[in-house]
């Protein structure tokens, strides 16, 4: 995503922020995020909320595998899951982890432990005072609800403007996660004590709106109620360009994105092939304030080259127009990429046009 927002980058510059610098943290902010080091104190609460449950656990005889799993990664830190003196069997469940994974999964939840680096795909766990700067570790925390509130805030300020639903989801706020019975999943009690807890977010909403912290809005054809951060204006221009991943903030929304943009969008790489209507990385491309067309990309490394697999226009878009700007995005993203050419394959309505702009 941040290939978009700031054009092309060094390669190492996220990795050096987040396991070197320590200016980012992963945690669960819409889903599994980096997130600004300045967020931690904001997101305590998700972690509290497990942590005393989960040291309770560790203290009896059940907890006894935890307990020595995060006593390796005190000692022996930082490490894999597969590291584990005893990373334990793979299952069926949660993407067919093994014991050792879903454990370290769950102290990273508590805050007990965080991720210190990576090593391809695979996260590197070490207890949190060895990755969370003092600073952070030591900052005052504000009570939940208060917490909730300011992360709300932030929210609309990325947007601009949204419904109650839109603000709330941009990092989930009161969500799945925020309402499950503390503790290890696997020990979460069955019937009505491990049911999640009734929803808050649109009494903290209206909250916000009356302290005047947020400013109530009315947008044109949209039926839901919408706020707006008292700080959000209209810009005179939108001069955007960009090639925007299927984990952008633009798009992960898909309700707020058809609102918005009249895009329908699916993320088809979880859609077996043969079901796939665009392809299975496919990407949307923003010009201006419209998103004028879509395109399912492959960097193939073994013959450096940027594939585009398929290229579909947006109704009501020209391919004599949108083909050259989306040519010129995608040169950024070969040069950043260190690929040698772009090759354009398929037949959809904007293929065509691609490849005599490619030329």
């Amino acid at each position: 995503p941040a290939l978009a927002r700031l054009g092309p980058y060094p390669m190492d510059a996220l990795d050096a922020l987040a396991y070197g610098k320590r200016e980012l943290f992963e945690y669960w902010g819409r889903a599994a995020c980096l997130l600004p080091i300045a967020l931690y104190p904001l997101l305590r609460h998700r972690m509290q909320k497990h942590a005393e449950r989960t040291q309770e656990y560790m203290r009896s005889a059940r907890g006894a595998y935890m307990a020595k799993a995060y006593a390796e990664v005190a000692e022996r830190g930082p490490l894999a899951a597969a590291e584990l003196s005893n990373p334990g069997k793979r299952s069926g469940h949660w993407w067919g982890w093994g014991t050792g994974k879903a454990t370290l999964e769950h102290l990273y939840n508590a805050g007990l432990v965080a991720i210190a680096g990576r090593r391809g795909f695979e996260r590197l766990y070490d207890v949190a005072e060895r990755v969370i700067p003092r600073s952070a570790l030591e900052a005052p925390v504000p009570p939940r609800e208060e917490a909730m509130k300011q992360l709300l805030c932030l929210g609309a300020r990325a947007y601009g403007v949204g419904t109650f639903d839109d603000i709330a989801g941009y990092f989930e706020i009161d969500g799945w996660r925020d309402r499950l019975p503390a503790g290890p999943y696997w020990e979460r009690p069955k019937g009505p004590d491990g049911r999640r807890a009734k929803p808050i977010v649109k009494r903290l909403l209206s909250e916000l709106v009356e302290e005047g912290r947020l400013v109530p809005a009315r947008v044109e054809g949209w039926k839901d109620a919408a706020c707006m951060h008292p700080d959000a204006r209209v810009p005179t221009t939108v001069d955007a360009r960009g090639v925007v991943t299927p984990f952008d903030s633009l798009v992960w929304d898909r309700k707020r994105l058809e609102r918005l943009f009249g895009m329908k969008y699916t993320i088809e790489m979880y859609v077996p092939a043969p079901r796939r209507v665009y392809g299975y990385y496919v990407c949307p491309f923003l010009l201006g304030d419209t998103i004028v067309a879509r395109c399912d990309l492959k960097a193939d490394r073994d013959r450096r080259v940027l594939m585009v697999q398929s290229a579909f226009l947006e109704p009501r878009q020209n391919a004599r127009r949108v083909a050259p700007e989306l040519i010129g995005e995608l040169r950024h993203m070969q040069k950043w990429l260190e690929l040698d050419a772009i090759e354009v394959a398929g037949s959809e309505d904007l293929a065509a046009a691609l490849r005599r702009s490619v030329r």
